[in-house]
């Protein structure tokens, strides 16, 4: 299989965001963004997906973190769903339990081109130092989207904001990582096309 490497860029009046994914990679990442919390997320992420992504980000912070967080998933998910290709041979499917101290996040996913995302994570509502956690669905949402994966993520407990946010990524970087793997060849669907 050809290396499965995308490179795109996204310039709005809010932000520029561009993005290089390859996806039989290391983990390696190299997350250039003006919100510290933000690209501590997306470095945990990147670095249990075991695909090597470098980015750089920029936007009306100053307005609010929204737009660059939203921007900044839907610029990786399309890196990452042009880097797929026609997703011949990969798993397709993951799932994972991540813990992070007394938090419990479930993921469960599907890179089948069709995006659906179940969002069940109540308690991540607050501040970390001046950032508003609670945008952090916007990146799910827009990362599902221009991935094209259907996502489930749960949190099945925990208290303190940062654990929850951080096995939230983690989650998803494992169960991307499973579903990413190349274990075949083909479509990954009885239909023959995703």
């Amino acid at each position: 299989m050809s290396e499965r490497r995308a490179h795109t860029v996204r310039e709005t009046k809010e932000t520029r965001i561009e993005c290089t994914v390859t996806v039989e990679g290391s983990g390696r990442a190299n997350i250039e963004l003006p919100l510290p919390f933000f690209r501590h997320m997306i470095e945990s992420f990147v670095k249990y997906s075991g695909m090597d992504v470098e980015l750089s980000g920029r936007g009306d912070v100053e307005v609010d973190a929204h737009h660059l967080v939203e921007d900044t998933g839907l610029v990786l998910g399309s890196c990452v769903a042009e880097a797929l290709g026609d997703r011949a041979g990969i798993a397709r499917f993951g799932h994972t339990y991540a813990p992070l101290d007394e938090s419990l996040v479930r993921c469960a996913l599907d890179y089948s081109k069709r995006p659906h995302v179940v969002y069940e994570m109540a308690a991540l509502h607050g501040r970390i130092n001046d950032f508003d956690v609670s945008v952090l669905h916007e990146f799910v949402r827009g990362y599902a989207q221009t991935a094209g994966i259907s996502l489930h993520l749960d949190l099945i407990r925990g208290d303190n904001l940062h654990h929850i946010a951080e096995a939230a990524f983690k989650a998803l970087g494992l169960a991307t990582r499973d579903a990413l793997t190349v274990i075949g060849v083909g479509i990954p669907s009885t239909k023959g096309s995703l």
